[in-house]
C-alpha cells in the first residue's frame, strides 16, 4: 500500500526511493508514540493513559497506544479512493513520481486489487478510519458487521473501540460527527478488506500485541483521556511525517528491518528535539535556582513554606515587582520533582510581555536543569518566529548579560548530550501549532483560552498544556469571556492531572472563588472553603483550600509601599504636554492612556513644544501602543527595557542602578505598558481605569528600587495622578450620547473606582492626595468596586452608578453567553462528556479565523477581530522596501514553503515584521476604510493574499486615487493613525 510520495525530493537527495509504503509510516508513528510514552509524557498523564488503555499495566498500555497510533491512517488509506491518488498523480506532476504511480498500478492490479473508479468522490480517509476501524479491531455490533443468519441476535458492542475510532478520525484536526462517520459507509471488494486485515496483523506481530485482548483493554472513561490520546497520536504523526528525520523504506528490505529503523530514527528524533521530561534537581534550594536574589521575599517565603507536594492549583496575589514570577517558577520546579511534569508554560496577557518573559525563563532554566541537560524553550504566539527574541536566537550572538543567547541558543542539536545546561530552541517548534509541544514554553494566555473551544486541533493545545505546570500571569487583566473559558480549561487540566498556578496583583473575591470552583469541577470535588481571601491560596484535588499570609521580615529595610494618588481633571493634550515638560525636568515620567488616539495626541502635543522646553523628542520621549508594525514595536520595546529596566546583569540588579537609565525621559503609551514589561517610573499619570488596573499600574512606581535610591530606606511616597474627563456635575464623562463607552473599560467599573477613591479624599481639602498602602488598602478597594450591587445613595454619582451597573451586568451576561456557546467542559452537569460532544467541523475553522462565522469559531477574546495589514514603502530611487529609509528591499518573489524553505521563511518573517493591526471599526461607519481585499498593489507576488498599505517614505498612502485611504498615516514614531 502506498503511503506518500517524494514530492519535495528529500528522499531522492539521500538516494532513497520515490515513495514510502503506508506500513512504513504506520511503524514510524508507532515508534514515536513509544518514545513519547517513555520520555515525554508527564507522570499523571501517563497514569491516566495506562488506566484507559492497559488496565493499569504500563507495558500493555504502551503497546496498545503504539498500535492505535499506527492505525490512525487505517483502514482509511487502504481504500481504492485513496490509493488512486498515487495512480492519478493527484499529489504531484513530477514525471518520476507519475511513472512510479503507473508502475505501482500495474503491480496492484497484478496482485488482484481492483482500482476502478466509482464515479463519486471517496469519503475522507480519516472518516473511513472512524467508520470501519472498530470492526477491524474486533467489534461485532450491528453498526460494524451485517447480521448473519443464525448468528447472535445482540452481539456485544465495544464502546471503547468506537470512541477511539472517532478520535483517530479527527487526526487532521476535527473529530467527525456521528453523521459524518455514517456518511463514510461504503462497500469494499474482498481484496481490500483482506489487505486491511493483513496490515493490522503485521503491525500486531511487530508490536507483540495480542489482538484478541484489545477490545477489553480500551476503556477511556475519564474525559481528559480523549484529547490526551488524540494529541499523542497527532504529535506522533507529525513527527513521523518529518522527512528530514524519517527515511522512506525500500521494498527489498523486510518489515522487521523497517521496524528496527523506525525505532532507531524515532529515538534520535525525540532526543534531537529535546522531547524529554524535565529532570530537576531534587534538592535545589532557593539560592540555587535564583542566585541573583538568594534571599526570598516575604511572599516567596510563604510559598516555599506551605507548598503542597501533589498536583494542585495555587493562587498568588502580590504587588507588581514582588517576585510572583519567581515564586511560580520555584513552585513549578518543586511540583515537577514531586509529580513528574515535563516542563512548564508561562502564559502572559500580550505578545510583548511573552517576549520579555522568555529571557527570565531562560535564565531560570540555566540553574534549574541538570549540569549537562538541555531542554527546549519555545515562544508561543502568532508572531513568535519574528519576535526580537527569536531574531536574537537565530543570530546566536552572545554579547554579555544583555544577550539572551547566554541563556537560550538556537542549536542544530548535532550532539544533544554534550555541553552545559541550557535551554535550546529548534525551528521545528516555530511551525504553526507546535509551540505547546515543547516541554517549556512562554506565550500568550490565548493558548489556554482556546484549549477549551472547538477549533482545528484544539485538543493538541490541551495535550501540550496537560503535561506541564501551567502558570497564568496577570489574571486580573482578562475580560469575563476569557476568565470563563480559562475556568473551563482549568477543569480539563485538573482532570488530566496538571497543576495550575495563577498570578495576579489583585483579584476580586468572586474571581478567586470561580477559579477554585473550576479546579474542583475538574476533580469532581467540592471546595472546603467558600470565602478564601488569599493572598496565597492552595487547592488540592480533594478540594481542600488553604490560605496563607506572608510574614514580614523584621530585618527588611524596604519601605512600605505607600503611594499618593491624586484625582485630577484631564486638561487636554496640549495643556498636559506643557505640564509634563515643565513639572518633570528630571526623572522618568510615564503616562498610560486608555485609547491609542489619546496617547498619540499627547505625543504630538509634546513633540510640538519639546524644543521650546529644551527636550529632544527623539532622545527623551517614546510612544508605545498596539498600532505599530512588529518591526517598530519590537525596536521601541527593546529601547524601553534597555533604558528603564533593571541593571542588565541579574547578579547586580538587586542593588545597583541601570547604568543606561537617563536623567529624564517621558514614556507615553496605552495598556501595553501595564503588563509584564520590565521597567520602572519615578512619576506616573494614568487615565481613569478599573481599580485593579490602577493598582497594577501603581506598581511601576515601586519596581526596581535600586534604580531610584531616593526611595530606599525612606518614607517617601511617590505620586500617581489619575486623570478623568469631567462631565455634568463634575462626574467623570464615560459614555457617548448613545450610551457607548468612550474607553475600552466598562463605565460602571470606572465610575465605581472614581467613587471609591473620591470617598477617601479629605473633606477639608479635596486637592490633597489619597494615601494608599499596599497591601492593606488593596483588598477593601477591590471588594468595594466589585461588590455585587452598586453603593446606595441619592446623589448624582449614585444615579450614574445605578445606570452604568445595569449596562455592565448586561455586558457580563453577553460575555458569559458567548463563552458558554463555545466552551467545552470535561463534565456536563457532573457527567463525563463523550467523544460525540467534542465533534467539530470546517465551520469552526481555526482559532480566530476571520473567514469563518464569528458565532462558531473559537475566539481568544470578544470584540471584532483586528485586521492585519502589511505596510510597504515605495521609494522613487529604491523601489519597494520594507523600511522607510529604503535600505531593506522587499523581495516579493513567490517561494515554495518546502522546496525553498529558507527563502520562504525569511520572506514570511519580513512580512510579519511589517504587519500592523487595524481596528475592525475603522471599516464601518463614517469615513469607513475600503474592505481589506481591495488593498492591493500591482504585481503583489508573495503579498497577493495580504491587504497591503503602500506608503511613501513620509508615511502617506502612495496611491492618491483611493480617497478613503488618504487620511491614513504611518510613521515609526507614532504608528498608524487615522
Amino acid at each position: 500500500m502506498w503511503g506518500k510520495t517524494d514530492r519535495y525530493g528529500r528522499s531522492r537527495e539521500q538516494g532513497g526511493p520515490l515513495w514510502n509504503p503506508l506500513l512504513a509510516h504506520c511503524l514510524d508513528s508507532a515508534a514515536v508514540c513509544g518514545e513519547l510514552f517513555d520520555h515525554y509524557l508527564a507522570t499523571p498523564v501517563r497514569e491516566r493513559l495506562v488506566e484507559a488503555f492497559g488496565g493499569g499495566c504500563a507495558p500493555t498500555a504502551r503497546r496498545v497506544l503504539m498500535l492505535l497510533t499506527a492505525v490512525h491512517d487505517m483502514p482509511g488509506k487502504v481504500h481504492p479512493g485513496f490509493q488512486r491518488r498515487f495512480v492519478d498523480g493527484s499529489d504531484s506532476n513530477d514525471p518520476e513520481l507519475l511513472a512510479a504511480g503507473r508502475n505501482w498500478e500495474r503491480a496492484a492490479r497484478a496482485a488482484g486489487l481492483p482500482l476502478e473508479r466509482t464515479g463519486r468522490p471517496a469519503p475522507p480517509h480519516a472518516h473511513l478510519t472512524a467508520r470501519y476501524l472498530p470492526a477491524l479491531l474486533g467489534c461485532r455490533c450491528a453498526d460494524c458487521v451485517d447480521p448473519t443468519p443464525g448468528g447472535p441476535t445482540d452481539p456485544p458492542r465495544y464502546e471503547g473501540l468506537h470512541t477511539i475510532a472517532a478520535l483517530l478520525g479527527g487526526h487532521h484536526g476535527h473529530f467527525p460527527t456521528d453523521t459524518q462517520i455514517l456518511d463514510a459507509t461504503c462497500r469494499l471488494a474482498e481484496p481490500w478488506l483482506q489487505a486491511q486485515v493483513e496490515l493490522l496483523h503485521e503491525l500486531a506481530r511487530l508490536l507483540r500485541l495480542d489482538l484478541k485482548t484489545l477490545p477489553d483493554l480500551i476503556r477511556p472513561a475519564r474525559p481528559a483521556v480523549l484529547p490526551l490520546m488524540a494529541g499523542l497520536v497527532v504529535h506522533s504523526d507529525w513527527l513521523a511525517s518529518d522527512e528530514s528525520r524519517f527515511t522512506y523504506r525500500r521494498l527489498k528490505t523486510t518489515t522487521d528491518q523497517w521496524w528496527a529503523a523506525s525505532r532507531r530514527q524515532a529515538s534520535h528524533a525525540v532526543r534531537a528535539l529535546h522531547l524529554k521530561r524535565w529532570q530537576p534537581w531534587p534538592d535545589a534550594m532557593w539560592p540555587d535556582l535564583f542566585p541573583g536574589t538568594p534571599q526570598p521575599r516575604p511572599a516567596q517565603r510563604a510559598v516555599i513554606r506551605h507548598a503542597p507536594q501533589r498536583p494542585m492549583m495555587a493562587i498568588v496575589e502580590s504587588t507588581t515587582g514582588s517576585g510572583k514570577t519567581e515564586s511560580a517558577l520555584w513552585l513549578a520546579h518543586q511540583l515537577t520533582v514531586q509529580c513528574g511534569y515535563h516542563g512548564f508554560y508561562l502564559a502572559q496577557a500580550t505578545r510583548a510581555a511573552s517576549d520579555q518573559l522568555v529571557r527570565r525563563a531562560g535564565t531560570f532554566l540555566r540553574h534549574a536543569l541538570a549540569d549537562t541537560e538541555r531542554a527546549n524553550l519555545a515562544l508561543v504566539h502568532g508572531t513568535a518566529s519574528i519576535s526580537a527574541v527569536s531574531d536574537e536566537l537565530a543570530r546566536g550572538l552572545d554579547d554579555g548579560p544583555l544577550s539572551l543567547a547566554a541563556a537560550v541558543n538556537l542549536t542544530t542539536c548535532d550532539d544533544p548530550t554534550s555541553g552545559s545546561a541550557r535551554a535550546v530552541l529548534d525551528r521545528w517548534y516555530l511551525e504553526s501549532g507546535r509551540g505547546l509541544l515543547s516541554p517549556f514554553g512562554v506565550g500568550t494566555v490565548d493558548q489556554i483560552v482556546l484549549a477549551a473551544q472547538r477549533s482545528r486541533h484544539w485538543f493538541l493545545r490541551l495535550y501540550g498544556l496537560a503535561n506541564k505546570v501551567v502558570i497564568i500571569d496577570e489574571a486580573h487583566a482578562y475580560e469575563l469571556f476569557q476568565q470563563h473559558l480559562l475556568g473551563e480549561a482549568i477543569g480539563w487540566l485538573a482532570d488530566a492531572g496538571a497543576s495550575v498556578i495563577i498570578l495576579s496583583a489583585t483579584l476580586p473575591n468572586s474571581t478567586r472563588h470561580e477559579l477554585i470552583e473550576a479546579w474542583c469541577a475538574g476533580h469532581r470535588s467540592t471546595p472546603s472553603e467558600q470565602t478564601a481571601t488569599g493572598p496565597i491560596t492552595f487547592v488540592d484535588a480533594s478540594g481542600t483550600v488553604a490560605t496563607h499570609t506572608p510574614v514580614p521580615d523584621p530585618t527588611d529595610t524596604t519601605p512600605p509601599a505607600r503611594t499618593r494618588l491624586l484625582l485630577k481633571a484631564d486638561p487636554g493634550p496640549h495643556a498636559l504636554a506643557e505640564h509634563l515638560l515643565t513639572t518633570h525636568p528630571r526623572g522618568i515620567t510615564g503616562v498610560i492612556r486608555n485609547r491609542v488616539v489619546s496617547a498619540t495626541a499627547l505625543y504630538r502635543a509634546v513633540a510640538d513644544i519639546a524644543d521650546a522646553h529644551g527636550w529632544n523628542v527623539r532622545e527623551d520621549v517614546l510612544l508605545l501602543h498596539a498600532r505599530f508594525t512588529e518591526r517598530d514595536r519590537a525596536r521601541h520595546q527593546q529601547r524601553l527595557e534597555h533604558l528603564l529596566g533593571p541593571h542588565p546583569d541579574p547578579e547586580l540588579r538587586g542593588h545597583q542602578a541601570n547604568p543606561a537609565r537617563p536623567e529624564r525621559f517621558l514614556l507615553i503609551g496605552t495598556q501595553v505598558l501595564e503588563q509584564s514589561l520590565d521597567y520602572c517610573l519615578d512619576h506616573l499619570y494614568s487615565d481613569l481605569a478599573p481599580i485593579d488596573l490602577l493598582l497594577q499600574r501603581r506598581g511601576r512606581l515601586w519596581r526596581h528600587l535600586a534604580n531610584r535610591l531616593h526611595l530606599a530606606g525612606s518614607d517617601a511616597s511617590p505620586l500617581m495622578r489619575v486623570l478623568f474627563t469631567p462631565g455634568a456635575g463634575g462626574l467623570p464623562h464615560l459614555m457617548h450620547p448613545g450610551g457607548r463607552p468612550i474607553d475600552a473599560y466598562a463605565p460602571y467599573l470606572q465610575a465605581a473606582t472614581w467613587h471609591a477613591l473620591n470617598q477617601r479624599r479629605s473633606p477639608m481639602d479635596r486637592d490633597e492626595p489619597i494615601l494608599l498602602t499596599t497591601p492593606d488598602d488593596t483588598h477593601p478597594l477591590l471588594q468595594t468596586v466589585y461588590a455585587p450591587t452598586p453603593p446606595p445613595g441619592d446623589e448624582a454619582v449614585h444615579t450614574l452608578l445605578s445606570a452604568t451597573f445595569t449596562q455592565w451586568q448586561a455586558a457580563l451576561a453577553e460575555h458569559l453567553h458567548q463563552a458558554d456557546q463555545r466552551s467545552l467542559a470535561p463534565y456536563a452537569k457532573g457527567a463525563p462528556v463523550g467523544v460525540e460532544d467534542l465533534a467539530s467541523g470546517w465551520l469552526n475553522g481555526t482559532a480566530d479565523d476571520p473567514d469563518r462565522p464569528t458565532h462558531l469559531i473559537a475566539r481568544s477574546r470578544l470584540g471584532a477581530p483586528s485586521i492585519d495589514i502589511v505596510c510597504l514603502y515605495q521609494h522613487p530611487a529604491h523601489g519597494r522596501t520594507w523600511d522607510r529609509d529604503g535600505t531593506v528591499p522587499a523581495d516579493l518573489n513567490v517561494y515554495h514553503p518546502r522546496r525553498e524553505a529558507e527563502a520562504h521563511r525569511r520572506q514570511q518573517r519580513e512580512i510579519l515584521l511589517n504587519t500592523v493591526r487595524v481596528p475592525a471599526h475603522w471599516f464601518h461607519g463614517t469615513n469607513a476604510l475600503p474592505a481589506p481585499p481591495s488593498w492591493t498593489i500591482p504585481s503583489p507576488g508573495a503579498l497577493a493574499r495580504h491587504p497591503v498599505l503602500l506608503l511613501t517614505p513620509e508615511g502617506l498612502p502612495h496611491d492618491p486615487a483611493e480617497e478613503r485611504l488618504a487620511h491614513l498615516t504611518y510613521t515609526p514614531s507614532t504608528g498608524l493613525s487615522r
